[in-house]
C-alpha cells in the first residue's frame, strides 16, 4: 500500500516541484491516500493532521475541483532585483508615500517588470530596514530651510546661555479643553475600555514661559483671553522672577499677540528683556511645546473632570506642584529638536 502510494504521489511531482508548498504536498498526500481506500481516520494519522482536516480536504476536492483544492493565492518568484534596482527602490520608498506593498509592487513592475507576493516583498523592505508607522504631522507651510538657519544658531546660543547670569525662556499659549483625552491603556483582546467625556467645549487659556536649563521652573498666566495685555502681564512675572539676572531672553512664535506694537514698546523699556521668534510654523523648536504634552498626559489623558473647576482645579495644581516631576521633565525637554526634511509628494 505504501509504494502504491508513493507511485501516485509521483504522478503529481510537477505540481509539487513549482509549489515548493508542504501544504500542498499534504493536500494531494491526503487525496492519494483516500484513493487507495485508505479511511480517513487512518489518513490523519499517517500524515499527523487533524480528522476534521481531512474531511474538508475531501469536500473542498469533490466541490471544486484539483486547481481550486491546491489554489492559496500563491503569486509565483517572477525574477530577482539587481542591487541598482533595489537601490532605486529604496530611493522610492523613502521619498514617496506608500502605504500598501500593493502600491510598492505596482511601482516595481510598472519600472521593473516584475512582482512579488505580499510576503516576499516584506522580506525586501525589511532587508531595506524600513518598517511600518505612523506617519508625522507637520505643518504645511514650514520651510525646512529657514528651519534648520534658525537651528544652526539656536543650539550653540542654549549652549553659550545657560549661565547663572542669563536666562533662556520658550513661551507659548495652551488651551486645554475640559474634555477626557483617550490614551493607550492594557485591556483584554477584543475587548473594549469606555471612559465617560464632556459635551461642553469650556477652555482653560493658560499664557506660560518654561526655563530651557531647567523646564522646572514654569511661569504661567490666566487669563479670559490670550492677548498682548495678557502677555505683559507673563513678562512682568519673568522680571520679578528672575531679577537677579542680567539678560532674560524669551523664544516665541509668531502669534499676532507677541509681535504686537504696543508690547513692542513696552518691551522696549526694559533692557534686560530681549524677544527672539521663530520661524514660522515651527512649533517643533519651541520646547514647552513638549512640556504641554506632558501636562495633558498628566491631567487630561484618562481623567474624567464632571465639573469645569475641577478640571481647571487640576491644571493649577500641576504648575503648583511641578517640581514633583522635576525629573521626568529634565529628560524628555532636552534641546535634541526634531529636524524636517522636504516634505514628500503624496502617492
Amino acid at each position: 500500500m505504501k509504494d502504491r502510494c508513493a507511485n501516485r504521489l509521483r504522478l503529481f511531482k510537477p505540481v509539487v516541484s513549482v509549489t515548493r508548498d508542504k501544504v500542498a504536498y499534504m493536500k494531494l498526500s491526503v487525496l492519494v491516500m483516500l484513493d487507495e481506500g485508505l479511511t480517513q481516520e487512518l489518513v490523519s494519522t499517517l500524515l499527523g493532521i487533524g480528522l476534521g482536516t481531512v474531511n474538508k480536504c475531501k469536500q473542498k476536492y469533490d466541490s471544486e475541483g484539483l486547481d481550486k483544492y491546491l489554489d492559496k493565492h500563491y503569486v509565483p518568484y517572477s525574477g530577482k532585483l539587481t542591487d541598482e534596482q533595489l537601490a532605486m527602490l529604496e530611493d522610492e520608498v523613502s521619498a514617496g508615500m506608500y502605504s500598501t506593498c500593493c502600491q510598492i509592487n505596482d511601482w516595481i513592475e510598472e519600472n521593473f517588470g516584475l512582482r512579488y507576493s505580499e510576503s516576499g516583498l516584506r522580506s525586501i523592505l525589511r532587508k531595506l530596514d524600513f518598517n511600518y508607522k505612523k506617519t508625522t504631522s507637520v505643518p504645511g507651510g514650514l520651510d525646512s530651510t529657514e528651519q534648520s538657519a534658525f537651528l544652526a544658531q539656536l543650539e550653540p546660543f542654549l549652549a553659550e546661555t545657560d549661565t547663572e547670569n542669563e536666562v533662556v525662556c520658550f513661551m507659548d499659549a495652551v488651551h486645554p479643553q475640559h474634555n477626557t483625552r483617550s490614551d493607550y491603556v492594557w485591556a483584554k483582546r477584543g475587548q473594549d475600555k469606555e471612559m465617560r467625556s464632556n459635551t461642553g467645549r469650556n477652555r482653560v487659556n493658560i499664557n506660560g514661559a518654561m526655563n530651557a536649563h531647567a523646564p522646572e521652573e514654569v511661569t504661567i498666566v490666566e487669563a479670559d483671553c490670550i492677548n498682548a495685555q495678557s502677555t505683559q502681564k507673563l513678562l512682568e512675572k519673568l522680571l520679578e522672577r528672575y531679577k537677579s539676572k542680567e539678560s532674560i531672553w524669551v523664544i516665541a512664535d509668531n502669534a499676532r499677540y507677541y509681535d504686537n506694537k504696543t508690547l513692542r514698546e513696552w518691551v522696549g523699556k526694559h533692557p534686560k528683556l530681549q524677544m527672539i521668534h521663530l520661524p514660522p510654523y515651527s512649533p517643533n523648536l519651541n520646547l514647552i511645546e513638549r512640556l504641554w504634552k506632558y501636562m495633558r498626559k498628566k491631567v487630561i489623558n484618562l481623567h474624567y473632570y464632571p465639573k469645569f473647576d475641577d478640571f481647571r482645579q487640576a491644571l493649577m495644581e500641576f504648575f503648583q506642584n511641578i517640581e514633583q516631576y522635576k525629573w521626568d521633565l529634565k529628560s524628555l525637554i532636552t534641546p535634541n529638536f526634531q529636524r524636517f526634511s522636504e516634505m514628500p509628494g503624496i502617492r
